[in-house]
C-alpha cells in the first residue's frame, strides 16, 4: 500500500480519483465500492451512512450511498455499473468506520455485466498512486488519523 500524505492508496483497487471512490473485484466476481481515505479526510467525521437497497440498479456514476458529516453531505457515485446484491450494516450503524478504515469498510456490493467497460475508465496499481499523489498534492489533501 502506497503513502501520500498520510493517505493510504492500495494499489489493488480501481479509483474513479476526481470522485474520491474506489471498486475491488471481489474472488465471487462482484465489486465492493467504497470511499477512499483522501475522501474521509476531506468530509471529516462522518455522523450518517444511508446505502442503497439490495436489488437497486445502478448506472457508473449514480449514487448507492449517501455521506454526511458535520461540514459535508453528499452521495458516493458508483465506479462500476451494476446490481447492488449487499450492503454494509457495520458501515450504515458505525459511519466512523469509514473514517477509521475506508478500505475496509465498503459500502455495497455490486454485481456488473459492463465491469470490463468500466474498469477501463479507471485507474489501477502504480498509475493509480502516481495520479492519486498528483490530486492530493494539487488539492492540498492530508489525511491524519486522531
Amino acid at each position: 500500500m502506497a503513502v501520500v500524505s498520510d493517505c493510504n492508496i492500495p494499489e489493488d483497487c480501481y479509483y474513479w480519483i476526481d470522485k474520491h471512490v474506489w471498486a475491488r473485484r471481489i474472488p465471487s466476481g462482484e465489486f465492493e465500492i467504497g470511499i477512499t481515505d483522501p475522501a474521509q479526510a476531506l468530509a471529516g467525521k462522518l455522523l450518517v451512512c444511508r446505502i442503497k437497497k439490495v436489488g437497486r440498479e445502478l448506472k457508473r456514476g449514480a449514487s448507492g450511498a449517501s455521506l454526511e458529516s458535520g461540514k459535508w453531505v453528499g452521495g458516493v457515485p458508483t465506479p462500476v455499473a451494476g446490481t447492488i446484491v449487499a450492503t454494509n450494516e457495520e458501515a450504515e450503524q458505525d459511519p466512523e468506520s469509514l473514517n477509521r478504515d475506508p478500505y475496509a469498510t465498503w459500502l455495497f456490493r455490486l454485481r456488473s455485466q459492463s465491469a470490463d467497460e468500466d474498469l477501463a475508465l479507471l485507474v489501477t496499481g502504480p498509475e493509480a498512486v502516481s495520479l492519486y499523489h498528483e490530486k492530493i498534492q494539487h488539492d492540498g489533501i492530508e489525511c491524519h488519523r486522531s
